[in-house]
């Protein structure tokens, strides 16, 4: 039975890991790319969209309390350029398929400088699964049935079923103090209250107004940090963030969108950092709908789809051409550059071709061609962008697309609500995790073709259904690679969507500073020690 996710849209929105029965893991200090030593300590000023309302994933799950969140606290495991790494558990092992044992560190302490014990472990994850739970990111834990403790330094993790991405899952709790948090209730993490993590960094201050300050964290187990101070405002305009950036009242910021990278291009002494996004722009058919029941309808409308232009022309070459839901990044725990090229080359790709966009039309139910309606959410321009160069070419063949701006807010209601009739859809998918199941189990189990889940396509095949739950259960690395290039080769020949474009990720950073190893999941790694002075 395959287990639903919540799927982060970005859409519009407003926002080889060895799974093998034994996986064991050395244990790595922190900080290892930070600068020289004996370097000057920095002083970073950093941009936030908005304040966090409160700085504990249980009570804020928004990318904005996620950047602050990942110096504050620590989980078992880590990313580090999308690696998955050891960070308060030194290794850990899978006993059985729903069992996961994980040995923790004997020197961590939280900032109060109290232990960080098994005890801690246990309750920083049941916590979010227990009666009258509001956990903000419970969704990302579905299978977690209970967390106990089987030794001084030891945590067992029981599953209901198997799950192969539960590997990644503990970094959606956060390891708490639990004294400190049955203290506080249900104010913790809230503006001016007391935040205790085991990180880098301790919360100096945090106000809904004026900011957020965290200094380095003295009676931290690992590697201290460069980066002495963060002190974090919040700007949501881009044009004033583009001033603070040229002033340096502002050292950098995450996220930029693409429609707005040109305020920042030309900022003196700003630099524009592009990393892989792991998102995936898609255009999505419900198959259950007239005339996008016909694959040849599907079939026409992707091959007049000409993304090499559109990724190099409208977007700048910040975009790839996407022939899959899930972009190469994903495969960084399961596989090398070789293996995810070999995959891909190995997956049918529909090319632009407006001759065979008019013959694939002539073959269908509505030869003469047709017309119809498709919303995009005004939080994503580029979105409407790519719509519009599609209906130019779609014209051409017949197909009239008659494309519309819509509120964020009334969009998410569209496809959230009833999956009847959706007729196409456009969205962009933003990664949970890095690995390729991520996106495939979002998109294309026939159990998701349901309202509030995402396959949008009301895609329903059952072999597709079957290698799912065989690849979620596996603990074989390598036959989950064969079991999920096989999804996606399958989808493809399919052509429930047409995967539109994978969108890069972007960021500032002012003079004299730089960043390295720049990605898509930056709020989810202690990005700090990526940060050195030129």
């Amino acid at each position: 039975m395959i287990t639903s996710r919540r799927r982060t849209i970005l859409v519009a929105a407003a926002a080889a890991v060895t799974a093998a029965l034994a996986l064991t893991s050395c244990s790595q200090s922190n900080g290892s790319k930070g600068a020289a030593a004996g370097s000057d300590d920095i002083q970073l000023k950093w941009a936030l969209a908005s304040a966090p309302r409160a700085l504990d994933m249980y009570g804020d799950f928004s990318s904005n309390a996620n950047i602050v969140d990942s110096l504050v606290y620590e989980s078992l495991v880590k990313l580090d350029n999308l690696k998955l790494e050891p960070s308060l558990a030194t290794k850990w092992e899978a006993t059985t398929p729903t069992t996961y044992v994980y040995t923790l560190r004997d020197d961590a302490t939280f900032s109060d400088g109290k232990p960080v014990t098994a005890d801690d472990v246990a309750f920083s994850f049941n916590r979010h699964i227990a009666d009258g739970s509001t956990s903000a990111s419970v969704s990302h834990l579905k299978t977690l049935k209970e967390a106990k403790v089987t030794g001084e330094h030891e945590v067992t993790i029981e599953l209901t079923q198997p799950d192969a991405t539960w590997i990644y899952d503990p970094l959606f709790a956060p390891i708490v103090e639990k004294s400190v948090v049955e203290k506080a209730g249900a104010q913790y993490g809230a503006p001016g209250t007391t935040v205790v993590g085991s990180g880098p960094y301790t919360v100096a201050s945090f106000d809904a107004s004026s900011g957020i300050k965290l200094e380095r964290n003295e009676k931290y187990w690992g590697e201290k940090p460069d980066v002495a101070s963060v002190s974090f405002s919040y700007i949501a305009d881009p044009s004033a963030l583009s001033l603070a950036l040229r002033s340096g009242d502002v050292d950098g910021y995450f996220g930029i969108a693409l429609s707005k990278v040109s305020q920042f291009k030309n900022v003196s002494g700003v630099t524009i950092e592009q990393g892989d996004g792991l998102a995936t722009s898609s255009l999505m058919f419900d198959v259950e709908s007239k005339p996008f029941d016909d694959i040849h309808v599907r079939k026409a409308i992707a091959s007049a789809w000409d993304a090499e232009s559109f990724t190099k022309n409208v977007l700048g070459g910040y975009a790839k051409p996407a022939n899959a839901i899930a972009s190469p990044g994903f495969w960084t725990n399961l596989a090398d550059a070789d293996e995810v090229s070999k995959i891909y080359d190995s997956i049918p790709t529909i090319d632009f071709d407006m001759k065979t966009a008019k013959a694939e039309l002539a073959k269908s139910s509505v030869p003469d061609g047709f017309t119809t309606s498709i919303s995009y959410p005004d939080a994503r321009p580029e979105l409407g962008q790519a719509l519009q160069v599609l209906a130019e070419n779609l014209k051409k063949i017949g197909i009239t697309l008659n494309v519309k701006e819509i509120p964020y807010q009334q969009w998410v209601s569209l496809i959230s609500g009833s999956h009847e009739n959706l007729t196409i859809q456009i969205a962009q998918w933003n990664p949970d995790y890095p690995d390729p199941s991520d996106l495939i189990l979002s998109q294309y189990p026939s159990s998701h073709a349901v309202p509030n889940q995402y396959n949008l396509s009301n895609y329903k095949n059952p072999a597709v259904d079957t290698m799912i739950d065989q690849e979620l259960a596996s603990t074989d690395p390598e036959e989950r690679k064969t079991l999920m290039t096989s999804i996606l080769q399958t989808v493809a020949k399919d052509v429930p969507n047409v995967n539109l474009y994978w969108p890069s990720t972007l960021m500032a950073i002012r003079a004299p500073y730089e960043y390295s190893g720049y990605n898509g999941m930056y709020s989810s790694e202690q990005w700090t020690y990526n940060i050195t002075k030129k």
